[in-house]
């Protein structure tokens, strides 16, 4: 019975001193971490490194130029260059401005035109299209615009007396009319040089952007974030590893 008590101790005693040599080695630098990690920065032949990298502080240029035809100046702003986007975005802004002031404008010299028909003609203006006032501005009344196209032979092009019925007090007052619609209709053609620019504005912003992008990407190199995961000399992953890698 002494003899296996014995026997037990000892062996106890063994596992005990394993454990704590085991435990040694573990803080003397055997088994390590940072040695580990050491000798996967230091060579290749103690392990694997698994690399990913990303950039830190690159700009999109193609995203720049999309932003820019979507909102002129947005690109620049994206890229921190609002030094230029700020005309693009000022231009942007003058032409809407212009825009909405041109259709008002002409907004009011058609109605004006309009009213004035029906006072001194006797037309009717709801429901009317612009091919009506233009007839109206050229016939004298309803029946001179009846026979003429029943004298060409448009006769799906003949109007309704009771609908469409008008019948000028003078040629001057018709004339004149005429003259009001007509400049309404110069007024409204201006919208189209708007709306070019508009285009131009977008397109010219986004080359720029683009541009200016890539400038600033060449200019700073940009800043690259690389991970790791290094491994021990058993392959397995024991720590992960951030660099910064500034270029210039």
């Amino acid at each position: 019975m002494q003899n296996k008590a014995k026997v037990a101790v000892i062996v106890i005693s063994l596992l005990f001193a394993a454990v704590l040599n085991a435990q040694i080695k573990n803080t003397d630098g055997a088994y390590k971490l940072s040695d580990a990690r050491n000798k996967v920065m230091t060579t290749e032949t103690t392990g694997r490194t698994l690399n990913g990298a990303a950039d830190v502080n690159q700009k999109s240029p193609a995203l720049s130029a999309l932003l820019s035809l979507i909102l002129p100046g947005a690109g620049h702003y994206y890229a921190g260059r609002m030094d230029v986007g700020g005309y693009f975005l000022g231009a942007e802004a003058a032409m809407w401005l212009g825009l909405f002031g041109v259709n008002y404008y002409g907004n009011i010299l058609r109605d004006d035109s309009r009213s004035y028909a029906s006072t001194h003609s006797g037309l009717s203006k709801s429901g009317k299209d612009d091919d009506y006032f233009s007839n109206v501005g050229s016939f004298l009344s309803i029946y001179d615009y009846n026979n003429n196209k029943l004298a060409r032979g448009e006769y799906n092009k003949l109007y309704d007396i009771n609908t469409f019925y008008w019948n000028w007090d003078s040629k001057d007052n018709m004339d004149l009319f005429d003259l009001q619609r007509k400049r309404s209709e110069r007024t409204y053609n201006v919208r189209t040089l708007f709306i070019t620019g508009m285009i131009i504005n977008r397109l010219v912003s986004g080359i720029s952007a683009l541009i200016l992008t890539n400038k600033g990407n060449a200019q700073t190199g940009g800043m690259h974030l690389s991970s790791e995961f290094t491994t021990s000399p058993q392959n397995k992953i024991d720590g992960l590893r951030l660099n910064f890698v500034k270029s210039f």
